[in-house]
């Protein structure tokens, strides 16, 4: 999902929504916070347990930034 369509979503709601996330293993945890980040990715044939996109440095040539939720 990119910002753009994150807005899209949010402006709908009331400013009041609570924002959750999934929890560990199961349930919902609150953000805690937000961090912009570079990542690399997506890559294929992952284990289902690992994330599509890997940390990676700004200055990589492939970097996309990103925008980090935080448990």
């Amino acid at each position: 999902m990119k910002v753009k369509e994150l807005i899209e979503v949010l402006q709908k709601l009331d400013p009041n929504t609570l924002v959750v996330l999934d929890g560990y293993e199961g349930d919902y945890c609150v953000i805690k916070g937000a961090e912009r980040i570079h990542v690399c990715g997506p890559y294929k044939a992952v284990p289902w347990y690992y994330g599509d996109y890997k940390y990676c440095p700004e200055d990589e040539p492939e970097a996309t930034e990103a925008i980090y939720l935080i448990k």
